[in-house]
């Protein structure tokens, strides 16, 4: 289940849709509010590594990497873009990580890489957006500037264990190898919050009377939380195992193609990129004799790429 939102997103959401709805009962013919429901597919890495302590100089020593194929959903709401008008954007989307998701966990010694292991993944993606708009037209073209804020909580549980490394701490003799947890057995749950409020543009060019071409770029700057509870580790809470928190930035692309059916009615397909980096970051681990210790994050990144296909209806 989707953890409750903080009371201040209910607030963000509530400053969003209000003028919504007030805009689309008193709004002249020739404006309003353009409601646009989608679906499509996702696919996004998740990956982090941990330095063995705190200088910029220590080695990696631990690497996870999720590889998700995700389904989703949402709604995107805005009000008309107009030439020297501000305009308001929403947007909400829920995406369902599908069975072939994959996630490697990888550790390393003084010899090399000890243990590389995969599991499959299962969870959920809760995305929430809103942001404010500013539209001019030049060269033809109506170009939109906005100011907005994203966050995304996303979920996700490990089941199984496949080992194709495994050997014990600095020496040479191999462990067992292969499914050595089975497929259906939880090994690991992982969740993050993401806050990223960001800069954006966007250039709606007519190729014809019927369609159009929307590029969309966005710069984020961005905060993460996350927490994990590593199910078979005794040496470890479980409440939790681990903490990170880590700032970074990243920017995104979105090449939408509009094709106009009446004055009401649009179709568009949309594909996008988004990419976040680590400026830096912490991660905290919990012993279960009450002891915590605290490493730096050597990396972390977040790529998705998507494509979907929606309708936009003008209210």
């Amino acid at each position: 289940m989707i953890r409750i939102l903080p009371l201040s997103l209910f607030f963000v959401i509530a400053i969003l849709i209000i003028p919504f709805i007030v805009k689309a009962e008193n709004e002249q013919e020739n404006k309003g509010v353009i409601i646009a429901p989608f679906t499509g597919y996702r696919y996004d890495i998740y990956q982090f590594s941990i330095r063995a302590g705190t200088s910029a100089t220590d080695k990696k020593v631990s690497e996870l990497t999720w590889k998700n194929h995700i389904s989703e959903t949402g709604i995107k709401i805005q009000t008309v873009p107009e030439e020297n008008e501000l305009n308001l954007l929403g947007q909400i989307k829920y995406g369902y990580i599908l069975n072939k998701s994959k996630n490697q966990d990888s550790d390393w010694d003084d010899i090399g890489e000890f243990s590389r292991s995969f599991s499959s993944v299962k969870g959920d993606v809760f995305d929430l957006s809103g942001a404010l708009g500013f539209s001019k037209f030049l060269a033809n073209s109506l170009i939109t500037y906005y100011v907005g804020m994203d966050y995304t909580r996303y979920q996700m549980k490990d089941y199984g264990l496949y080992y194709t490394i495994q050997r014990l701490y600095n020496e040479n003799e191999n462990d067992s190898l292969g499914q050595t947890h089975s497929k259906n057995k939880l090994v690991n749950k992982y969740t993050f919050d993401n806050y990223a409020p960001w800069l954006g543009v966007s250039v709606n060019y007519p190729i014809s009377e019927k369609i159009s071409f929307i590029p969309t770029l966005k710069l984020y700057s961005f905060y993460l939380s996350s927490q994990a509870k590593w199910l078979l580790r005794d040496d470890l809470q479980q409440n939790p195992s681990f903490t990170k928190k880590a700032l970074g930035f990243g920017m995104s692309f979105d090449s939408e193609l509009l094709y106009k059916y009446n004055n009401n009615l649009d179709f568009n397909v949309n594909i996008g990129i988004k990419k976040l980096t680590t400026l830096q970051g912490k991660n905290k681990e919990f012993l279960v004799n009450g002891e915590s210790f605290s490493r730096d994050l050597k990396m972390l990144s977040f790529l998705s790429s998507s494509i979907s296909c929606g309708i936009k209806y003008k209210l």
